[in-house]
């Protein structure tokens, strides 16, 4: 059975009136990598900083460790936080930086040479003590910032968007550096994104937000594989959202109405006669072909077009009544079509259909 480290019951916060986090409930365990992902103003970043203690909840608790910390000073919480402007002291060395803390706490000296040169060989920059933050480059600041926060033996360590200012190829580089280093220390990280591919790569679990509340929590795979409401299936990834009406039910298996053409769907129980329903389709699970797939659902459609993106090549069909829909295809696997008159056929199989109420 897994501890609990921190956990939030019915969290509220509100500014000027304005609920920004709406009776939010949420156990992190400990030694798990935890994302809180959504889009600027969805709540994230304030549920963080009233874990870390900068925020205090309206009503709620927050409970580290099976301790109530409403009420306690950010300095005296078993936690630290790493943010993205790093707040690196400029005219300290790496190793002063790192160092700060445990000065603070009237830490010995030898106490401290050992813990700090135990943090900076974590973060592969042991020979870097002697430099200033503007000798090193972004994404070596950014390693400091975390050196400096590990190295206080946190509970829980708190990361606020920390790779957001660094370049493209930096910033996975870094993602899976984190992940390895989590998986070290064997401690409990909080991280705010709302990058999802940066959240699917480094999570155990992910708490997608929106408005203030909790839309899913889950693993990487479930939460992009079966979403549960549409928000979650469009913000995570990309998806086509094909919208129609239930016209037939037997037994589990429905029938839907879209574009003037039916589609099946399995294990639908939970639908409802004449209910108008989502259903979630990622581009990667379809193909595309001038016949129909056996055994699959096929909807006809015309060519738009098709746009080269490296890894794959978009495919843009456009149905009847105007919806398009996206497929990713390899190159390899690709026919020749130029014609925007072509007539050709969606596939995809029925399994990977994810059924989405309103």
């Amino acid at each position: 059975m897994s501890v609990q480290m921190v956990r939030l019951e019915n969290v509220i916060k509100e500014f000027d009136d304005s609920i920004v986090v709406d009776n939010l409930s949420l156990d992190i365990r400990a030694g798990e990598f935890l994302t809180l992902l959504g889009p600027s103003g969805c709540g994230k970043t304030t549920t963080l900083r009233m874990i870390a203690g900068f925020e205090k909840p309206t009503t709620g608790k927050i409970l580290l460790n099976g301790k109530q910390v409403d009420d306690m000073e950010p300095y005296k919480r078993e936690v630290n936080t790493v943010f993205q402007s790093y707040s690196l002291f400029p005219h300290m060395t790496v190793f002063d930086n790192v160092a700060f803390g445990l000065k603070m706490k009237k830490v010995g000296k030898e106490e401290i040479k050992e813990r700090v040169t135990k943090a900076l060989k974590l973060v592969q920059l042991e020979e870097y003590g002697n430099r200033k933050p503007k000798q090193l480059s972004g994404g070596q600041q950014q390693r400091i910032a975390i050196a400096r926060a590990i190295v206080n033996n946190p509970k829980v360590l708190l990361l606020d968007e920390p790779l957001g200012a660094l370049d493209l190829k930096l910033r996975k580089q870094m993602q899976l550096e984190l992940k390895h280093l989590q998986q070290t220390l064997n401690i409990t990280f909080i991280y705010v994104t709302h990058d999802q591919e940066e959240a699917l790569t480094m999570s155990d679990r992910i708490v997608v937000m929106n408005k203030g509340k909790i839309e899913q929590i889950g693993q990487p795979v479930e939460i992009y594989e079966r979403p549960q409401t549409r928000f979650v299936a469009d913000f995570i990834g990309q998806t086509n959202i094909i919208e129609g009406t239930v016209s037939e039910i037997n037994g589990d298996l429905a029938t839907m109405e879209f574009a003037g053409q039916t589609i099946q769907i399995p294990n639908a129980n939970h639908v409802e006669l004449n209910e108008e329903v989502f259903i979630s389709v990622r581009p990667e699970k379809m193909k595309v072909s001038r016949t129909p797939f056996e055994g699959a659902i096929n909807l006809k459609g015309t060519f738009k077009e098709k746009i080269y993106v490296g890894s794959v090549t978009k495919i843009v069909v456009t149905m009847p009544n105007g919806k398009n829909l996206t497929i990713n295809e390899s190159h390899d696997k690709i026919e020749d079509l130029t014609d925007t008159s072509d007539e050709l056929f969606v596939s995809w199989k029925p399994i990977h259909s994810v059924v989405l109420k309103k």
